[in-house]
């Protein structure tokens, strides 16, 4: 069984929170914002497919797994609701009505994959996620995130040092009722494109209202991310394998003293 614990966070933003989480990086922080925005859609379709593919998972440490994966995000999701409301009603009136308009068009691709898709390609897609994620949280942790306002930093940190906590989850259950490599991997490498393309929307939305500040350094939430992601695209894969920092277990150890801990 993999060590997952269920944080209940309830973070409170203030009214003067930035949209910007780095103001001297607007573009990055322009994708930071354009990556909050899709969790509030793609973590409730991940929740949806592991809770039918718990159904017919026989193995019960793979299905507690699964359980407290899905407690989990739907932490994150709440949450990043939450930072979605203050950044929306931040952003100039139409500004926010294209956001919505895209929040529109990733929620009904969600739905329509949970209903029209087999869990096979739905599970594909969450592992090709959670990879993806997993390097993502890997290379922000070897960058540090002081560059962030505190509040948005709080949020990231929280949040990334549980995806690496739950790496295994979504690679168990497919390898469990599946283990077809190759079918995990194509349609992980679409669901990664297909993802990111929401992220580079929404991004470029939000940098419409910074057009005049849009200079300076820029370190996107890619960064660093190359060196991992490779580490995911071979068959002997397998995130398990994945050892995580001091510095990350120090975290966790962190986010349960502030947390209501559930299980």
């Amino acid at each position: 069984m993999a060590e997952i614990t269920v944080r209940r966070m309830s973070f409170e933003f203030p009214e003067d929170l930035p949209v910007l989480a780095d103001a001297s990086d607007v573009r990055g922080s322009c994708e930071v914002a354009g990556l909050s925005f899709t969790l509030p859609y793609l973590e409730p379709y991940l929740i949806r497919t592991m809770s039918t593919a718990v159904k017919q998972v026989t193995d019960p440490v793979i299905a507690q797994d699964i359980r407290n994966f899905s407690a989990q995000e739907g932490n994150h999701f709440r949450n990043h609701a939450r930072i979605n409301n203050v950044i929306r009603a931040k952003l100039r009136p139409e500004t926010a009505l294209e956001i919505k308009a895209i929040e529109a068009d990733m929620d009904a691709d969600y739905k329509r994959f949970t209903k029209t898709k087999s869990l096979k390609f739905n599970l594909a897609y969450a592992e090709g996620f959670e990879a993806m994620t997993l390097g993502l949280a890997l290379a922000a942790f070897d960058r540090g995130f002081d560059c962030f306002e505190e509040n948005w930093a709080q949020l990231l940190e929280w949040h990334l040092v549980e995806e690496v906590e739950h790496r295994t989850v979504t690679f168990n259950a497919y390898e469990h009722l599946y283990g077809q490599y190759f079918y995990r991997l194509a349609v992980g490498i679409w669901a990664q494109k297909h993802f990111l393309s929401y992220v580079s929307r929404f991004g470029r939305c939000v940098r419409q209202d910074f057009a005049d500040q849009d200079q300076g350094t820029y370190a996107g939430i890619a960064t660093g991310l190359l060196r991992y992601y490779i580490k995911t695209l071979p068959p002997w894969y397998n995130p398990a394998k994945i050892e995580p920092s001091d510095e990350m277990k120090k975290q966790w150890d962190k986010y349960d003293a502030l947390a209501a801990v559930g299980s």
